[in-house]
């Protein structure tokens, strides 16, 4: 019998969006677009007796074990490809591999393009055009890869493309039924400018960036090294990036609370930045009892309303060994 194929991708960007198209492309796969605080809700949830992709999800150590004993569970019968391009620790690394999965792992790709290159034989003409939406929203579209697929098309479309489907998922508050629906469109690759809603709620996004730009001049704390700022926006990170052209500092993150004692975080760094940012606030989180990390210039964070002031302290201190 054949055995029902799930995907579970992360649903708050469009690099977790195009690697579950993908994936659906080749195996008509059930998608669930989830956090990281639902991975592995959703993963026992799965029979064992499946083929299950993960793409898009960093791996640390607050569910890492979790996820190897589901990897373990699941791999006795059926089958698990992890598709990923965050920071992995040598030792997680080993224990995924021990656990039988496919494991395709590279820091140099975004998740969308790795996808693509693990699933081409299998993809139709034209699929590459989701992995360029997908390096160019996770500012990597200067990756070797990636750079070769965009030269494939007019770079001013995909850009253009690409922008519009990033404005229109944060305008919606990465909401997972929209994300289910552009997924769906992309079985047929249509463009985002295609996709119903998606150019009406690109524009509204646009109008809501030039207040959020008014408004970090008024309300962000600058820091020596960083500046940050609180906000109610749907995707912080657009916030974060907007904090580092409003301020020029090398570094800018936007924090959000949440309604169950926590505060979401998300970081950008300028390109010619020195700072892992993944990396240290992974080491902090893992300090104060939160979750995070993802890439050298851009990652998120979830840390415990209480620590916030610690949070600042040491994201402070570690900023300044690398300047």
């Amino acid at each position: 019998m054949k055995r029902k194929s799930y995907c579970i991708s992360h649903g708050k960007d469009v690099d977790g969006i195009a690697s579950a198209s993908l994936v659906k492309m080749v195996t008509k796969s059930t998608v669930y677009l989830v956090n990281y605080d639902k991975i592995i809700k959703v993963l026992s949830s799965i029979d064992d007796n499946s083929e299950v992709y993960v793409c898009d999800l960093g791996m640390n150590d607050s569910i890492a074990d979790d996820f190897i004993n589901e990897c373990k569970r699941i791999t006795k019968k059926g089958h698990l490809t992890y598709i990923d391009h965050h920071i992995l620790k040598p030792n997680i690394k080993r224990k995924l591999i021990e656990s039988n999965i496919t494991l395709v792992h590279s820091r140099k790709e975004c998740a969308g393009v790795l996808t693509y290159e693990h699933l081409k034989k299998s993809l139709p003409r034209g699929a590459s055009i989701l992995a360029c939406y997908a390096a160019i929203t996770d500012y990597l579209d200067n990756q070797p890869i990636a750079k070769s697929l965009i030269s494939n098309y007019d770079r001013q479309l995909v850009l253009f493309e690409s922008t519009m489907l990033a404005y229109a998922f944060a305008y919606s508050g990465a909401r997972q039924k929209f994300g289910n629906q552009i997924v769906d469109e992309f079985q047929n690759l249509k463009f985002p400018h295609e996709i119903k809603d998606v150019a009406e709620l690109a524009n509204k996004q646009a109008e809501k960036m030039k207040e959020v730009m008014e408004k970090i001049k008024k309300d962000a704390k600058y820091y020596r090294n960083f500046a940050c700022m609180e906000s109610n926006e749907s995707t912080i990170g657009l916030v974060a990036n907007l904090i580092i052209g409003e301020l020029n500092v090398p570094v800018g993150f936007a924090y959000k609370y949440n309604s169950n004692g926590y505060y979401e975080m998300s970081f950008r760094a300028k390109y010619d930045s020195k700072v892992n940012l993944g990396q240290i606030v992974s080491k902090i989180t893992t300090k104060i009892g939160g979750m995070g990390g993802g890439h050298n210039k851009a990652c998120g964070a979830r840390i415990p309303e209480e620590t916030f002031d610690d949070f600042i302290k040491l994201f402070k201190r570690e900023l300044n060994k690398t300047n």
